[in-house]
């Protein structure tokens, strides 16, 4: 018998309508390290100002290095520095002279709790979430944070990307503990794997979101991460293009899948 074929004309109308039933993966991101970042600018305009050159990149690269340091100690099971240690940790990378490292420490500390410190995102950072916008693809946020984060990313201009954040201070629970991400997917109707988490924290944001059995996409900008296990992007940038190609079933997504 010969095979029916769907004529043009009923192709090309048939086939819209599949498309708009495709259901597309919701995006659920971390905010610090992924959406919001330290204000590298400002940062090294202080240092300039105390007579110290160090630009903006490499005040990103040691901050990610030093990101990579805390991983290494969970994964060791080895206790984590507060955050007066991390900022005094970032600056002996930056070679702080130790005439000037209390004062330095304190005004990053004094920043971070009168205004800020996380309160910068990058230009690529806010036209990749209007292209998955444009993509027609949905986002929240769950992030770590002091109650601040959605204040900060209004004030930066990505709050209106996203659905809900899910502030962990505001919530009471935070990652990697699994109840703040079952919370966002009852709150958003949303299973699993109708999801992807993206964030920059890989015994953090991947280990928590493989925990539920979410699929998670770990970012890497240094490339610190290489020789890991897990499916990673050197930032959002490369996310669209990822979003069209991937297996997000595939088990590298999974670095922390339950044997």
């Amino acid at each position: 018998m010969r095979e029916w074929k769907r004529p043009y004309f009923l192709r090309n109308e048939l086939d819209k309508g599949d498309e708009s039933t495709l259901k597309k993966t919701y995006l659920l991101f971390d905010a610090g390290g992924t959406l919001l970042f330290p204000k590298f600018d400002w940062i090294a305009s202080l240092l300039t100002s105390k007579g110290i050159k160090v630009s903006p990149l490499k005040i990103f690269e040691e901050f990610s290095r030093l990101n990579h340091e805390i991983d290494v100690a969970l994964r060791d099971g080895k206790k984590v520095w507060d955050n007066g240690d991390f900022v005094r940790r970032w600056l002996v990378k930056l070679s702080i002279p130790r005439q000037i490292m209390n004062e330095m420490v304190q005004t990053l500390i004094n920043e971070e709790r009168e205004r800020g410190l996380w309160a910068y995102t990058f230009q690529h950072v806010k036209g990749t979430l209007e292209k998955l916008k444009e993509m027609g693809y949905s986002m929240s946020v769950i992030s770590n944070s002091d109650g601040r984060v959605e204040k900060m990313m209004n004030e930066v201009g990505i709050a209106k990307y996203f659905d809900r954040i899910y502030d962990s201070y505001i919530v009471g629970v935070s990652k990697p503990d699994v109840r703040i991400y079952k919370l966002a997917l009852e709150k958003l109707s949303l299973k699993p794997n109708d999801a992807l988490f993206v964030g920059d924290m890989f015994y953090i944001d991947v280990l928590g979101a493989n925990s539920c059995d979410i699929p998670a996409l770990h970012l890497d900008p240094f490339e610190y991460y290489k020789n890991w296990e897990g499916a990673r992007i050197k930032g959002v940038e490369e996310l669209p293009e990822l979003l069209e190609k991937a297996d997000l079933k595939d088990e590298k997504f999974f670095p922390f899948a339950k044997n």
